[in-house]
C-alpha cells in the first residue's frame, strides 16, 4: 500500500501570497523520493510567515525563546516535529522578503523549502530507526550533547545538498555565451558562508580558551561556561556544515583545508568535522530506512571527537549514578 503525504499550506503574519502552487508542485516530487526511502504516512503543514519568530514560538514547546539569529546569518526556515515520531510536522518559512515573480527570490525560496523538506525526511527516518536520543528534563552531559551536535551538523550538510539536487532539477544558471547549466548552492551563496566561517575563527580560538580561563579566574560561573561552550560548538559546527556543503556543490575542496594553519581548525574544529565528513562521504545523501540506523549511529559516534575537543580545552563531565550532570574544569 502506497504511503500518503498530506499537505496543508498556511499564510500568516503578512506572508507573501502566491507560493502555495509552487509548494504543491515540489511536494509531489518529494513524495516520490519519500516513498522510495521508506517514509510512511506524514501529515505536513507548511507555514508561510512574515514573522518567523512568532510562528515558530507558537508551534514549538521547545522553542519558546526562539530567535532567528545564528552564527553566519539568519534562520529563515525551521522544521518542527509536532509529535515525536515526525508523523505530524510543520515547516515554517520566512517569506517576508520573497517576491514570487523574481527569479532570484524563486531560487532562494526553492532552496529554503527543499532544505526543510530534507529535515522532515531525516527526522522521520531517525525517529523510525530508533536512533533519536531520548528527551530529558535535565541538562545534557558532554557525551549526549556532542552526539546531538554531530548528527545535527551532518543533517545541515545533507539537507543543503538535498536542496542542491532540487535546485539543479528546477532551475538553471545562464551567462553570456554559455549554455544554461543546473544552478547550485554555490551560485546562490557565493563565498558568503566561507567568509562567515573565517570571520568566526578568532571567536573559537582564542575565544573558547579565553572563556575557560575566565572561569578559572572566577570571572564566570561554571554553568555559564558550560552552557556557552556547548551552544557555541553547535552553532559553529552547523556553520561549517552549511559552508562545506556550498563548497561541495561548487566543486571545491573541503572548507577547512584553506584554514588549517589557524589554531581554531587544527587544534579544535578540524578533527571532529573531518570524522563527520568521513561518514557523510561514504554513505548515501539520504540513507533509506534499512541503512539509516547504522549510518546515524556512526555519525553520533563522531561526537566523541567533539568531547575530545572540549577536554583539550579543559572541560570534562559525566552523568552521576543519580542521573545528574557533573562538569569539571581542569
Amino acid at each position: 500500500m502506497s504511503a500518503t503525504y498530506a499537505l496543508a499550506v498556511i499564510e500568516e503574519h503578512g506572508a507573501r501570497p502566491g507560493l502555495a502552487g509552487f509548494i504543491e508542485t515540489l511536494h509531489g516530487r518529494i513524495c516520490e523520493m519519500a516513498e522510495a526511502l521508506g517514509v510512511p504516512d506524514v501529515d505536513l503543514t507548511v507555514v508561510l510567515t512574515g514573522d518567523i519568530t512568532a510562528s515558530v514560538r507558537a508551534r514549538s514547546e521547545t522553542e519558546r525563546d526562539f530567535t532567528p539569529e545564528r552564527a553566519g546569518g539568519t534562520v529563515r526556515g525551521k522544521t518542527i516535529s509536532l509529535v515525536r515520531d515526525f508523523s505530524e510536522t510543520a515547516i515554517v518559512l520566512d517569506t517576508g522578503g520573497t517576491e514570487p515573480g523574481r527569479d532570484s527570490d524563486a531560487v532562494d525560496f526553492l532552496h529554503l523549502l527543499g532544505h526543510e523538506y530534507g529535515h522532515v525526511l531525516l527526522g522521520w527516518l531517525r525517529a523510525s530507526a530508533g536512533t533519536r536520543p531520548p528527551r530529558t528534563d535535565r541538562a545534557k552531559s558532554p557525551d549526549e550533547a556532542a552526539a546531538i551536535w554531530a548528527y545535527e551538523a551532518a543533517d545541515e550538510f545533507r539537507c543543503d545538498l538535498f536542496s542542491n539536487l532540487l535546485l539543479g532539477a528546477f532551475a538553471a544558471a545562464t551567462s553570456d555565451g554559455c549554455e544554461p547549466r543546473p544552478i547550485t548552492l554555490a551560485d546562490l551563496f557565493g563565498s558568503g558562508y566561507r567568509k562567515a566561517f573565517v570571520d568566526l575563527l578568532d571567536d573559537v580560538h582564542p575565544g573558547w580558551p579565553d572563556l575557560v580561563h575566565a572561569h578559572r579566574e572566577r570571572r564566570i560561573e561554571l554553568d555559564a561556561l558550560y552552557t556557552g561552550l556547548i551552544l557555541a560548538t553547535g552553532s559553529v559546527l552547523k556553520l561549517i556544515a552549511h559552508a562545506d556543503a556550498v563548497e561541495e556543490a561548487g566543486g571545491n575542496g573541503p572548507l577547512l583545508t584553506a584554514s588549517m594553519d589557524h589554531p581554531a581548525v587544527h587544534q579544535l574544529l578540524g578533527p571532529p568535522w573531518a570524522r563527520i565528513r568521513e561518514v557523510l562521504d561514504t554513505t548515501s545523501l539520504l540513507p533509506p530506512l534499512a541503512e539509516f540506523a547504522a549510518t546515524d549511529l556512526a555519525i553520533q559516534d563522531c561526537g566523541q571527537y567533539i568531547v575530545d575537543m572540549w577536554e583539550a580545552l579543559g572541560v570534562t563531565g559525566h552523568l552521576t549514578v543519580d542521573d545528574e550532570v557533573c562538569i569539571f574544569v581542569c
